[in-house]
């Protein structure tokens, strides 16, 4: 499924797979450095990176799945393959709402996760790597987030 925005490669690191350890050693100097970095690559068009002190997850737009996991599988290569999660393009989607709602959270529900994906989003914002893919994606996924602890 290739559309001419492009679609969503993800990975997600978290407490469901990895030790805290492995967490700490996957975590980048910043959310804006670790953005600004995927978007020199020529192939990213957009990227989205949330890290918690219970996750690492990188969301890039490519113009073909393919490319997307190869970029990640290199961002991640010091980390053990059976610690991630990939994420295809609806997965991606699916994955953000989740998070948005707190069902992928330590605590289920807990709402500090909705900052985090806020603060996440406005330093990739800032960073040149929100486009109309992600935009979407996640400002969805913080409506539901939203929904979700006043319903």
């Amino acid at each position: 499924m290739t559309t001419s925005a492009g679609i969503i490669s993800g990975v997600s690191l978290s407490h469901k797979r990895a030790t805290i350890d492995e967490l700490e050693a996957a975590t980048f100097a910043s959310q804006r450095d670790a953005v600004a970095n995927l978007r020199a690559e020529s192939a990213v068009r957009e990227a989205f990176v949330i890290q918690t002190c219970n996750r690492v997850e990188v969301y890039i737009v490519t113009d073909g799945a393919e490319k997307g996991r190869e970029i990640l599988e290199e961002l991640f290569s010091e980390t053990p393959s059976e610690r991630l999660r990939e994420l295809g393009h609806e997965e991606s989607l699916r994955h953000l709402l989740r998070v948005g709602a707190g069902l992928e959270s330590l605590v289920l529900g807990e709402d500090q996760i909705l900052g985090q994906i806020r603060d996440a989003y406005e330093d990739a914002r800032q960073m040149d790597g929100i486009g109309p893919v992600l935009d979407d994606g996640i400002t969805k996924a913080i409506r539901v987030g939203e929904r979700a602890r006043t319903e």
